[in-house]
């Protein structure tokens, strides 16, 4: 079959890419040949709703609004599940612990969410580990005791450690008698890609259309529809959903939205254990966020044969043209020094560095609203480096939005207007 050939599935109107059949492997599928030469240019698709972008917020999006019954196209300029953005690898902490409480309220709504997709697909997405954020010097304390009063105000469980009780509860860790600590029982590991996967796999077999290498090029806008230009046709609805990740900036020009978002390289290490290797594996170890200056997060041992960690913002900005995926060694030696003065039982080999992008605002927080004056037009942009733990949730909101204009929610906190007169760069 050749890689450009439309796929039906289930006899339903999507299409997909021979080469990316792992990510619908689990579904019984009946594949009819459909041509592989682009539809007329002059007659136009329709739907309810086209989502651009098919990410963790655009699969999110499509699958929460192919189940409420809409005609939705899902639009990806790569293959599904892609390595080139935001939404790849093995896993994504999912926590309840911020120092915001409008976040944790956030994470409280999404994990039922997470747990619905679970049964919908009849399989475990997110794994229940634990969390560990610790702080020391000043400005880290402050950001643990932020995160300590965030849960309490929400009614979340936690437990304050001093350094006394990190040593005696998580022995592996080693550090100054100034740190502080707060146990989270409700975080987690997502499986990052698979979520992806799963979503747009699920939002298939709920009706939806997906699309996969096809790169949209203009969105023409008007009162009461859009109308979306790919490099291989023309598609029209009555809404539109962009989450297009570091890629949502050129586009949401088009609907007279100049954003201030930059485009970053990240990276996260995995490293071998040199010793104790039972030590780091979930029930004994959790996933951490250490507020220091850069912070690092990491996972306990949780499919590859080792511990995986990362700098939160390392804040090397980027165009994202010039988006090469190559690793930086200089980062890998970094998190090996980290490691030797943290947790020297797992500073061992390094192993499968590997890049992502994080598309940031100037305050951290997301934008998930309705563009000003266009309210049929959803975006969900700018998730700085901790959205993933939220996307089904996102994806909910942003079905919402575009169906009846508002949502349950939490995002309050997360709309377009505070950028307002922001300059851009």
């Amino acid at each position: 079959m050749m890689r450009d050939e439309r796929l039906e599935i289930h006899s339903l109107a999507r299409s997909v890419r021979s080469e990316n059949e792992p990510f619908i492997s689990g579904l019984q599928r009946q594949l009819t040949r459909t041509g592989s030469q682009a539809s007329d240019p002059m007659t136009i698709d329709q739907f309810d709703t086209i989502v651009l972008g098919a990410g963790a917020m655009g699969s999110a999006a499509a699958y929460h609004l192919a189940r409420d019954g809409q005609r939705v196209l899902l639009l990806e300029q790569f293959e599904i599940a892609h390595t080139r953005g935001s939404s790849h690898g093995e896993s994504r902490i999912f926590r309840y612990a911020y120092p915001n409480a409008a976040y944790a309220r956030l994470a409280i709504q999404t994990k039922p969410l997470w747990r619905a997709l679970e049964a919908d697909a009849g399989e475990q997405l997110l794994r229940d580990t634990g969390g560990l954020d610790l702080g020391e010097g000043r400005a880290g304390q402050v950001k643990v005791s932020a995160v300590a009063a965030a849960l309490e105000s929400i009614g979340g469980s936690w437990e304050r450690l001093d350094c006394a009780a990190l040593a005696r509860r998580f022995p592996q860790w080693r550090v100054s008698e100034e740190t502080i600590a707060v146990y989270s029982p409700d975080a987690g590991v997502l499986s990052a890609t698979r979520c992806v996967q799963v979503m747009a796999t699920r939002a298939a077999a709920h009706g939806a259309t997906i699309h996969d290498r096809e790169t949209a090029r203009q969105i023409l806008p008007d009162a009461g529809s859009v109308e979306i230009v790919t490099d291989k046709d023309r598609y029209r609805a009555r809404r539109l959903v962009v989450t297009a990740g570091p890629w949502s900036r050129q586009l949401l020009r088009d609907v007279g939205l100049e954003l201030p978002l930059r485009v970053s390289q990240e990276q996260t290490v995995y490293f071998r254990p040199r010793a104790n290797p039972d030590a780091f594996v979930p029930g004994r170890f959790t996933i951490w966020i250490h507020h220091r200056e850069p912070n690092v997060y990491g996972f306990p041992i949780v499919g590859a044969p080792g511990v995986k960690l990362g700098f939160h913002r390392d804040e090397r900005y980027i165009d994202i043209a010039d988006y090469t995926r190559e690793p930086r060694p200089e980062v890998v030696a970094r998190l090996q020094a980290y490691l030797e003065q943290y947790l020297p039982d797992v500073a061992g080999e390094a192993f499968d560095p590997t890049t992502c992008l994080y598309t940031n605002t100037p305050d951290d927080d997301f934008i998930v609203a309705t563009v000003p004056d266009l309210p049929h037009i959803a975006i969900g942009v700018g998730f700085s480096g901790h959205g993933f733990k939220f996307a089904i949730g996102i994806g909910r909101a942003l079905a919402d939005l575009v169906e009846h204009g508002e949502t349950e929610m939490e995002i309050d906190h997360l709309g377009v207007d505070r950028f307002r007169g922001v300059e851009t760069a």
